[in-house]
């Protein structure tokens, strides 16, 4: 079903400022690393340290301006490797108070990288920050148990077509009405497209560096 899901994402995919642009009603200001360079010049510098090698990021600027426009307070995400995506959300979340963000990933087997997850997040702000280290049949339930609703969820954990299933209608049931349900590499197979289906929903799908992540509005 790759072929099928990659057919899709290609006729649907718009680029990151058409995907900002239509979801928030206006032009994405700027990029999030030109806004906290110094930020993200110390995150890279603790990326590159790192000695265990962690998966990519994903588009950052799109996952700031939607928490942004959302003036999102309670966000969970799903898939953390060097925190990349944790960092563009704090950022944008640290701005009000009693914010949290939630993210669950599990460590890589047999690399001990427990210790490195979430590298590029500085300290100043994990105080908005759950960091949950299991498995999403785990950590999600977990997670979810004290947030009885959420602004934003961000998948970016199991891939597979029976892992997004079990995972998506749990997130989805606690994100709040006009909250936003993005998940990355949409175009692996159709467990997205299937998902959005079964919700009679038209998902918006952005194409970024040959990687393509869909996009969800509660109505």
């Amino acid at each position: 079903f790759w072929e099928q899901a990659q057919s899709q994402c290609a006729q649907q995919a718009v680029d990151v400022p058409t995907a900002i642009e239509n979801i928030t009603g206006g032009q994405m200001p700027a990029r999030v690393r030109d806004l906290f360079e110094s930020v993200f010049h110390a995150a890279d510098v603790r990326a590159v340290e790192c000695p265990v090698k962690m998966g990519g990021s994903a588009d950052l600027d799109l996952l700031y301006w939607i928490a942004e426009f959302l003036q999102a307070e309670r966000v969970f995400e799903t898939g953390v490797a060097y925190g990349w995506s944790s960092l563009a959300l704090l950022l944008s979340i640290q701005k009000r108070p009693d914010s949290i963000l939630v993210s669950t990933d599990m460590p890589y087997p047999c690399l001990d990288n427990d210790r490195y997850v979430g590298c590029a997040v500085p300290e100043h702000l994990r105080a908005h920050w759950n960091m949950i280290n299991l498995a999403d049949r785990q950590g999600i339930p977990l997670g979810l148990r004290d947030m009885p609703w959420i602004d934003m969820c961000h998948y970016d954990s199991d891939k597979s077509y029976d892992g997004r299933m079990w995972a998506y209608p749990r997130l989805w049931k606690s994100l709040k009405r006009g909250g936003i349900f993005m998940s990355d590499d949409v175009g692996d197979n159709l467990a997205f497209f299937d998902f959005a289906r079964l919700l009679h929903l038209s998902p918006i799908v952005v194409t970024s560096e040959g990687r393509y992540a869909g996009i969800l509005v509660k109505p």
